[in-house]
């Protein structure tokens, strides 16, 4: 089911299935600016099957919400207020959280900021410090433009992940790896085939969707480079951490941090990067699901 939410001085689009009495699941979509599209389409209906009632909203200002009021400026505080605010809104008093990629950063917080509002707390694929991100994936993306002959463009990739003071959100270190053109996408998947099933996922999408609108949430790539490591031991909800083996968004480093400071269980998804949700649908819903019926 498919409806407009007034939140916070602007509209959200929501799409919600599953049986209304069933655990409410919220997925946070990250980019920033990506929308809820790919992940409701690959398992939103596995999942209500099971009997969840997912959430999936896209955030103010992406692709089917209203475009970004120019008021009051993007901000992950301002998107945690919305989460609370539509949460309100659907009559829910507490529910389970999936945040991916930088969702998962906003995830956190929110679950750090409204514990008593939170049953449990999946993060998906996290980017909890964008330079470790960084550091783990030019690396890689240099390899590929070494193999195109981009010898220039490769020597830049490492350059960045080699400076010894940590990397900003002005380095813009995404714009390193654009040389490697339609390529770029393949860092995000576990080989050619899975890469297949998002675009075709991604092709099935309606005609005439803004897609572009999401670009607006390039303002918050500053605040991804805060290192939220250190916040792990206040977590105080139960959680777990999927992450498909070939990710590059969260590297050894920060899953490790992640299972040393808060205990949890990490699950990790073969033959997949970091959509695991496209790429093994049924094995990331069973993941899920065998956390979401331990709460």
């Amino acid at each position: 089911m498919d409806r407009i939410f007034d939140i916070n001085d602007t509209r959200l689009f929501v799409d919600e299935r599953g049986p209304a009495d069933g655990q409410p699941l919220l997925f946070i979509h990250g980019g920033p600016g990506n929308p809820s599209w790919d992940f409701m389409a690959s398992v939103g209906d596995l999942l209500a099957e099971q009997g969840v009632r997912v959430i999936g909203v896209d955030q103010r200002g992406v692709l089917r919400s209203d475009d970004l009021p120019a008021e009051p400026p993007l901000s992950v505080d301002l998107l945690i207020r919305d989460f609370e605010q539509l949460r309100e809104a659907l009559g829910i008093e507490r529910w389970t959280i999936i945040g991916h990629s930088s969702g998962g950063a906003y995830a956190l917080d929110y679950a750090l900021r409204h514990p008593e509002r939170i049953s449990g707390l999946i993060l998906d694929c996290p980017a909890l410090d964008t330079d470790a991100t960084d550091r783990h994936r030019l690396p890689r993306a240099a390899a590929m433009l070494d193999e195109a002959g981009d010898a220039d463009a490769a020597a830049e990739c490492r350059r960045l992940a080699g400076l010894e003071r940590r990397l900003t959100g002005e380095d813009r270190t995404w714009e390193a790896m654009l040389p490697l053109g339609d390529r770029y996408l393949d860092l995000f998947f576990h080989d050619a085939q899975t890469r297949a099933r998002y675009d075709e996922v991604m092709n099935a999408a309606p005609e005439g969707l803004d897609w572009g609108k999401g670009m607006a949430h390039l303002a918050l790539i500053g605040e991804m480079y805060t290192d939220r490591r250190p916040a792990l031991p206040s977590l105080q909800v139960p959680s777990t951490l999927i992450h498909g083996e070939d990710d590059l968004v969260a590297p050894p480093v920060v899953v490790d941090a992640y299972r040393q400071l808060t205990g949890g269980q990490v699950a990790t998804v073969a033959d997949a990067g970091h959509f695991a949700f496209v790429e093994q649908p049924a094995a990331y819903v069973h993941e899920v699901m065998r956390f979401v019926d331990r709460l």
